[in-house]
């Protein structure tokens, strides 16, 4: 599938020290020696070399001295690729006592809500074999967000995933506001039963939030000349929503139809978001040039393949959107699509046209930018974490297996061991 390489080998300037083998107690280095490595950012390598320690990557490249010492890792067939990011995900908030655990059905504006108070650990049966399988199809990193039943659903999490706690594996929280448009769950009091009614009800409580910052600042000013001045009460939704309208958490919007995809974009320039996304928007090739002038980015799937009526035809709406100039990556929202089938849907949109690399990029990097971590994840370059998967062949090819993933320079999952 990938057919483009650099004829150029493509090899990071590292320090002549870091590739002598440490002393007092550092970690090793591990050196891997496969047939292809797909960086994303800088070219694909044939006979490619990475050297890993101390959970980074400190070099890559095809003429490499491999340190004496290291412990070497040869797969001559092995094609390796970052490890993959999922931009949407419910993971381990499926079904607890009953209840699913991303949507809090009590009320339709939840924002002071944190998505770690749901999240299971990965040690946590049964939610442990979906953290395992994901692992086993090179997913390494997810953004778990609270479910759409509600219009403002709370505050969501960046999570890598090694480790067996919450706390183990969280790498941002918050990571943004999850809200959703259209019509929401009508049957329950209080909950708005029109597409206008859920947009009220974003607008009210960002209004509401504005108003409880000035309770806020005129206290602080009194208190300055009364002691005695009493302070408003502590509003967690309030607060959480302070972060949007202070522009220190981007917000996230589930949407399908263009009309909640432009409601969105009201909201947004309404509120002056600090950065907004969406998330399926299966209507957003219908205004395609409208995202990209908006610089919305958009989280497609778990549908990749939509069909247009008017035109009578599949639109590919990964590949639609990117070349019309919108930010795009590809998830799954799972458990809708389980975690591991993550490069299954690049699969798709690849099969209905969308380029190899691009579908590569929509599961590595540019969800790494959405999340604000592209200095981290998301390629293979010095310095960044060392999470990458090995695969025996095409990452795309559905018969293709995953033989070895790293997170952080640790093996977490090896074909051999039977996992």
């Amino acid at each position: 599938m990938f057919q483009r390489t650099f004829t150029k080998a493509v090899v990071f300037a590292i320090l002549s020290g870091l590739l002598i083998s440490p002393a007092g107690g550092e970690e090793r280095v591990i050196a891997i020696r496969v047939g292809k490595v797909h960086t994303v950012t800088k070219g694909t390598i044939d006979r490619g070399i990475i050297l890993i320690r101390e959970g980074k990557f400190i070099a890559v490249g095809k003429e490499i001295n491999i340190p004496e010492g290291a412990t070497l890792i040869e797969i001559p067939n092995g094609v390796v690729t970052p490890g993959l990011i999922d931009a949407h995900s419910h993971l381990g908030l499926g079904p607890s006592g009953g209840i699913t655990e991303d949507n809090e059905m009590t009320n339709p504006a939840t924002p002071g809500l944190r998505i770690i108070d749901s999240l299971h650990p990965k040690g946590m049966v049964p939610h442990y074999s979906s953290y395992r399988n994901a692992i086993s199809e090179g997913v390494t990193t997810v953004i778990v967000r609270p479910g759409s039943s509600n219009v403002i659903g709370g505050l969501s999490a960046l999570i890598k995933m090694g480790g067996d706690t919450v706390d183990e594996m969280l790498l941002r929280f918050p990571q943004d506001m999850k809200m959703a448009m259209g019509r929401r769950g009508g049957e329950l009091k209080g909950y708005p039963t029109t597409r206008m009614g859920t947009a009220w009800t974003v607008r009210k409580a960002m209004v509401e939030a504005e108003e409880y910052a000035t309770q806020w600042e005129e206290y602080r000013r009194e208190k300055g000349n009364n002691k005695d001045a009493i302070p408003p009460k502590v509003d967690l939704d309030k607060e959480a929503l302070l972060k949007v309208l202070r522009r220190e958490l981007p917000v996230h919007i589930h949407c399908g139809p263009a009309v909640d995809i432009l409601a969105a974009l009201r909201l947004g320039e309404e509120f002056h978001f600090k950065a907004l996304s969406l998330a399926h928007a299966t209507g957003a090739y219908k205004i395609a040039d409208e995202l990209a002038k908006s610089r919305v980015a958009v989280a497609v799937g778990p549908q990749m393949i939509v069909f247009d009526e008017e035109r009578e035809q599949l639109v590919n709406l990964a590949d639609c959107l990117l070349r019309a100039g919108v930010r795009v990556s590809i998830m799954t929202d799972a458990d809708v699509v389980q975690q591991e089938f993550l490069r299954y849907q690049a699969a798709i949109a690849i099969k209905y046209g969308m380029d190899p690399e691009e579908a590569l990029r929509a599961i590595t990097i540019y969800p790494a930018r959405l999340a604000g971590v592209d200095d981290r994840l998301g390629s293979i370059e010095q310095g960044k974490d060392a999470d990458l998967v090995i695969f025996n062949g095409d990452p795309f090819d559905i018969m293709t297996k995953v033989l070895k993933v790293f997170i952080n320079g640790k093996l977490v999952y090896d074909k051999n061991d039977g996992d």
